[in-house]
């Protein structure tokens, strides 16, 4: 089973998280973001991201209503300008050809925008499961989504790989003991991504497709990854 990261790794989803931040911050007088600032911010959720963005002292009360006003207006505004990256939708479709391959999505982004971007964008026909960060199996690091993912597919660490672009998703690959994708040209900072371990690096779906016989030597024979 391949495992993608949603923000960065699959999608460039910044323009219109800025957008949802600043109508909210809008609605309670404050001053808006740059798409800088969102970057800085993104990778563990809905609540830390609005946390972070948020000017340093607001009341607990007040986060809680511009969280609100942010999780309304990015479900209403995700698919504005939110695109795939690039040839991220070609390598999720070659992986496909596989029979026996299972591919997911685990993402701390809230699970209604993950679910309308995986449809609107059309990766339902070759994504099979999605796991928000809302669910009740909490957040990456949190190995628990992982996990419940491998369970779903039937699949074991050494037959599971995890592809993304941040900190967290390294982080859960490590927890859960399954091999990770560093995908670079994302949302992670190097500084950060540096202080995990990762199998395999690539800079783009591009540049992953070229050394992808490498990560599975048997792709060329159609031989699953756990008999590779």
């Amino acid at each position: 089973m391949i495992v993608y990261d949603l923000d960065g790794t699959l999608f460039e989803t910044i323009p219109d998280l800025r957008t949802a931040a600043n109508l909210a911050f809008q609605e309670r007088g404050l001053q808006g973001v740059s798409l800088d600032a969102v970057r800085g911010a993104i990778g563990d959720g809905a609540r830390v991201l609005v946390e972070r963005l948020c000017p340093p002292g607001t009341p607990p009360r007040e986060m809680e209503a511009i969280l609100d006003s942010f999780r309304t207006h990015y479900l209403r505004v995700c698919l504005d300008q939110t695109t795939l990256r690039d040839g991220a939708l070609d390598f999720v479709r070659r992986r496909a050809t596989a029979p026996w391959r299972l591919q997911a999505i685990l993402t701390n982004k809230p699970q209604d925008p993950t679910d309308l971007l995986v449809r609107h964008h059309g990766l339902r026909d070759w994504i099979g499961r999605s796991v928000g960060g809302d669910t009740d199996l909490g957040r990456k690091p949190d190995p628990s989504g992982l996990e419940s993912l491998m369970a779903w597919a039937g699949t074991d660490r050494e037959s599971t790989l995890l592809v993304g672009d941040g900190p967290a998703d390294l982080a859960v690959a490590r927890a859960a003991g399954v091999d990770a994708i560093r995908l670079d040209g994302g949302y992670g900072r190097p500084d950060e991504l540096d202080r995990f371990p990762w199998a395999w690096r690539a800079g783009s779906f591009a540049k992953l497709e070229e050394l992808w016989t490498r990560v599975e030597p048997g792709a060329e024979v159609g031989l699953p990854l756990a008999a590779a």
